[in-house]
């Protein structure tokens, strides 16, 4: 799994191996009655450092009224003229920008000509108002949740004033009749608008119907009031590259999804609305939704928006939690929405009336002014193609949902009406609105082929580095039904990828998406291959182990023939390993027999060299040189996480974390995928790459002191 060492290093790795195996190995041999006798050491999950949440704050600003009919008036508001006590109520000097509806900006009145024929309208405004700093602005307001609102804002950033920009009305929500909408009920809101770098200042305009009423002839629209949201994004949150806490949650997650943690949640905002998450039936279709805010924000900031929406959906609006189960930036980066399991069927708060049985994936950004980049529909459809796996849907076919209730957006659908939807649809299905904006959603044809594919594809998600992360290069190669290894067979000091299915070898020299490189038969339906350099020549062979009768079969290419080596090691009930041990060059063999290993220095039949504990029979067993020392050592995996051990010897992990999911399985080599697409994340150098240890790119060469990469093979159910 290394590139092969000189001469030099081969001689002195080889007097150093010949003292540790006649002395150090010797002790741990000496070990074994204690270790025996129940000593040893089982890996336990602990925390770690998790990252530290990151709590938004906010400052309250009353919209008062200022005009009806396009006539100032003295009329008061039900809110005070003043901004609250967290916001200075001093206005700024008079803003560079132009207001688009004259009048004077620094008063803060609003003169907008009422025409023949209109309606009566109700303007309001606060004027120009000098705050603290904020990243997101929206407007709320009590009575009806879909009142027919008219919400433009400008902010003061260090370049001056922006424009005036319209903000759209929240068209996400809970389901009626639930807990959630009931803390909800008989209130609006906007969608959020961010501010990219933040603003210190702000002026708000509302115009809405006079004579509007609820269906019990109360105001529409009452007490309104713009929130303006600080989600710090000067903090430092951990993108998907960090180590974070082992979690049955993160066992189970997507690879290369940022959680929760990750991004910052602070998880009081969510508990103090609701005590629990919400599960619901398996998902029936996804829904594909843009949060209609700002498309200029950088790769950094995506954390902080998802804070803000966080914040927005649970303190402002009084939801349970973020609305979505996933979001999706620009850039291809993947944010866990909404607690309770990324693997599990969350109900969310995203489509009223039909967030049973489906999902909710959205991408941060307005597409009804912006086109949707390649990043943004491949995260799509891996978001989709993972979800859709674990419960076998059918990303080109059709799904029934029946409606909760009119509520929202969903003004067609009342309580139980069955609607017959795509698998994958936009959020305007079933509801009155624009989402996901009509660049995106003439995509969704599109993202259905690319999902199907997906699904029917065997996708090698591949990270150089033995970290968490997003993939540095993803590959599509293999039979579903085999086994996947990956070893050096062209002794060029990469590992190439291969399948064993049933004695078939499908081999893939470099990591790539097209036919095998080499396809033969050696062994059995009942045998479990191994591959490994074992005689030293830096060139990789095959092998297999006869469970029955402890036998290995191992000849020193990636050909057919007869075995170059035939021997028994093992016993009942034993699954076959490989690595090079100690570090000259060449591969041992080992079994594990699900709590030790019994480990030797060369492929040859003969006693065990070490025999330690580490592992549980659930786990599957795995070795390579995580730290980069030039020796394999060994760790287990076990649904999406990983627990890896620096030196053969028992103990706690010196490496554990999440990547991958529980129907994966595990690979381990050391990949060059410079042929290969990087993850969105990589590309933009957010955070979602590798870093090295050694000279040159670790996301695509490789270095001799790098060590191995863990991956995961993951074939669509």
């Amino acid at each position: 799994m290394r590139t092969p060492p000189s001469a030099a290093t081969r001689a002195t790795r080889a007097t150093r191996a010949s003292r540790w195996w006649g002395g150090r190995w010797a002790l741990r041999c000496g070990a074994l009655a204690v270790l025996a006798s129940g000593a040893g050491v089982v890996p336990v999950v602990s925390a770690g450092a998790a990252p530290e949440p990151v709590t938004p704050t906010s400052q309250v600003l009353e919209v008062p009224v200022v005009a009806v009919d396009g006539t100032p008036t003295g009329k008061p508001s039900s809110s005070s003229s003043q901004p609250s006590a967290s916001a200075s109520a001093t206005p700024s000097g008079t803003p560079s920008g132009t207001p688009s509806s004259g009048g004077p900006a620094a008063t803060g009145r609003q003169t907008v000509p009422a025409e023949p024929g209109d309606e009566p309208v109700e303007e309001l405004a606060t004027g120009p108002v000098r705050t603290e700093d904020f990243n997101l602005v929206s407007v709320q307001w009590d009575g009806d949740p879909d009142a027919d609102v008219d919400v433009q804002v400008r902010v003061r950033t260090d370049d001056g004033w922006s424009g005036w920009q319209a903000l759209a009305v929240e068209d996400s929500a809970p389901d009626p009749g639930t807990k959630e909408a009931r803390q909800a009920a008989e209130k609006g809101s906007t969608s959020p608008l961010w501010v990219s770098g933040g603003a210190d200042a702000v002026d708000v305009r509302v115009s809405v119907p006079s004579d509007a009423t609820t269906p019990d002839g109360e105001p529409a629209v009452s007490d309104v009031r713009t929130s303006l949201v600080d989600p710090k994004a000067s903090v430092g949150t951990q993108p998907a590259a960090a180590n974070p806490a082992a979690s049955a949650q993160a066992a189970s997650a997507m690879p290369g999804v940022i959680s929760r943690a990750q991004w910052g949640a602070d998880e009081s905002l969510r508990l103090s609305k609701c005590s629990a998450p919400t599960y619901t039936g398996t998902p029936k279709v996804a829904f594909v939704h843009h949060t209609a805010g700002s498309n200029t924000y950088t790769a950094a900031e995506s954390a902080a928006i998802v804070r803000g929406i966080y914040y927005q959906h649970t303190v402002v609006q009084g939801w349970c939690d973020i609305g979505y189960n996933f979001l999706v930036d620009k850039y291809g980066q993947v944010f866990e929405g909404r607690y309770g399991g990324m693997d599990k069927a969350v109900l969310g708060a995203h489509a009223g009336g039909f967030n049973a049985n489906s999902f909710g994936v959205s991408v941060l950004g307005n597409y009804e002014t912006a086109k949707p980049t390649s990043a943004v529909l491949d995260a799509l459809a891996r978001v989709i193609a993972w979800k859709f796996s674990l419960s076998q849907t059918d990303p080109t076919g059709k799904g029934v949902l029946y409606s909760a209730g009119l509520g929202g957006t969903n003004l067609r659908h009342p309580a139980g009406a069955a609607v017959t939807l795509n698998t994958i649809s936009g959020h305007r299905d079933v509801g009155a609105t624009a989402c996901p904006g009509a660049n995106l959603y003439s995509q969704l044809p599109a993202l259905r082929t690319k999902v199907a594919q997906l699904m029917s594809e065997k996708e090698w998600d591949l990270r150089t580095t033995s970290t968490p992360g997003a993939p540095d290069g993803t590959a599509y190669f293999g039979d579903q039904k085999g086994t996947a290894l990956s070893c050096d067979w062209d002794g060029d000091g990469t590992d190439g990828l291969a399948v064993y299915t049933a004695g078939r070898w499908s081999i893939k020299q470099t990591p790539g998406n097209d036919d095998e490189d080499l396809a033969f038969s050696y062994g059995s339906a009942t045998m479990l291959p191994v591959c490994g350099d074992w005689n030293g020549d830096g060139v990789a062979g095959i092998g297999v182990y006869d469970p029955a009768t402890y036998t290995w079969w191992l000849r020193e290419t990636a050909t057919p023939g007869a075995p170059d080596r035939k021997f028994a090691y093992g016993f009942k009930g034993v699954r076959p390993v490989a690595g090079d041990w100690d570090g000259v060059g060449r591969s041992g063999i080992g079994v594990y027999d699900g709590y030790r290993w019994w480990l030797r220095g060369t492929a040859t039949p003969g006693g065990a060299g070490a025999v330690f504990q580490y592992g549980w029979p659930q786990a599957t067993p795995m070795t390579g040189d995580w730290d980069g020392d030039g020796r394999d050592t060994v760790g287990v995996y076990a649904t999406g996480t990983w627990w890896l051990r620096n030196t053969i010897t028992p103990g706690q992990p010196d490496s554990l974390f999440g990547y991958g999911a529980a129907t994966d399985r595990p690979v381990v080599g050391r990949w060059d995928v410079s042929g290969l697409t990087p993850s969105a994340s990589t590309e933009t150098g957010s955070g979602g790459g590798s870093e090295g240890t050694g000279d040159g790119d670790a996301a695509t060469g490789v270095t001799r002191d790098r060590g191995d990469g863990v991956g995961v093979w993951r074939t669509w159910p």
